[in-house]
């Protein structure tokens, strides 16, 4: 069972980064995102946690924002929690070729308690993603 427990960190990287090429990627752009491009996989988008009022979403990253030496992409799960407007990573994985493709690094697998939630940063990953994927409650 250990042994189990070891590898399905593994296991969840290799299925994120394996719906990679079937994507449904829509880019958020930002004042701030200067050379860094950020897309959503709209197809990966889930409902979970009480009352279904989190958004786990995949995400790939490329340009200035990728700070480790040979990954040139990465694609990285993140959970938003919409009614407190916050975020958090729950894996992520590098690759040495833009569009997470290529050598794939793990940088940070799922792990047994959900990190905490983090305020949400002044980039198109904060405000503009919560918009696209929390419904607003209000009528247009």
């Amino acid at each position: 069972m250990k042994r189990l427990h070891r590898c399905l960190p593994v296991a969840m990287c290799v299925g994120l980064a394996s719906s990679v090429a079937l994507a449904d990627w829509l880019r958020i752009d930002h004042a701030a995102a200067q050379n860094t491009e950020h897309h959503l996989n709209m197809a990966t988008v889930k409902q979970t946690g009480p009352m279904s009022i989190y958004r786990q979403v995949q995400v790939l990253t490329q340009g200035a924002a990728v700070k480790k030496p040979s990954v040139a992409s990465v694609v990285s799960l993140y959970e938003y929690d919409c009614m407190s407007a916050k975020w958090r990573m729950l894996e992520s994985a590098g690759f040495s070729l833009p569009w997470g493709e290529g050598d794939k690094v793990v940088l940070s697998a799922r792990s047994t308690s959900p990190p905490d939630w983090q305020t949400l940063p002044d980039t198109a990953l904060g405000q503009p993603a919560v918009d696209l994927l929390c419904p607003s409650g209000k009528d247009d």
